[in-house]
């Protein structure tokens, strides 16, 4: 997340998140439908909208509740997670820093990081269950979503080491 985001208030960040992934819902739900190789599914654009709008809803409640406790947890602070993730985006350090509590907090960003290769792993079977089904477009929603975390993936490392790097040379 960008860190602006961060500094919205936590209903707007809520009512963002989860409109944005109740339109994620909807919109491969929509895709779903169209694409089903019988045609007609039974469900309306009602029934997917309504659906989706709760999911999304309680999707985006949860992730800003359970990310401030998070947040908190890791960093202390909004604004020392601000602070961080400034340093790892740009690779420049503030200008007083505590290596230990730096380091910590990398150690952190690497362990969110192991669990890259599993959900790279989870687009990819979906991919081919889907291309077994002659699914395409599903099937090519999921091969873009594991070449997007993929990439993501490969940036959030070289950004870890090369901020590890700074703060190593900081001590």
């Amino acid at each position: 997340m960008q860190t602006w985001f961060y500094r919205l208030p936590s209903t707007v960040r809520a009512l963002t998140s989860g409109a944005l992934s109740a339109a994620a819902i909807f919109g491969v739900m929509s895709l779903c439908s169209v694409t089903e190789p019988w045609g007609y599914t039974g469900q309306s654009v009602t029934a997917r909208l309504v659906v989706s709008i709760i999911a999304g809803m309680t999707g985006g409640v949860l992730g800003v509740v359970l990310g401030d406790q998070r947040t908190r947890r890791i960093y202390g602070s909004t604004e020392q997670a601000i602070a961080y993730l400034r340093a790892l985006r740009t690779g420049q350090l503030p200008a007083d820093i505590e290596p230990g509590t730096w380091h910590r907090w990398l150690d952190a960003s690497r362990q969110s990081v192991k669990w890259a290769p599993a959900a790279v792993g989870v687009f990819a079977v979906l991919a081919v269950l889907q291309g077994l089904d002659r699914q395409w477009a599903v099937m090519s929603l999921f091969v873009v979503l594991a070449l997007w975390q993929s990439v993501v993936t490969l940036v959030q490392r070289r950004r870890i080491s090369r901020l590890a790097t700074a703060v190593i040379a900081t001590s």
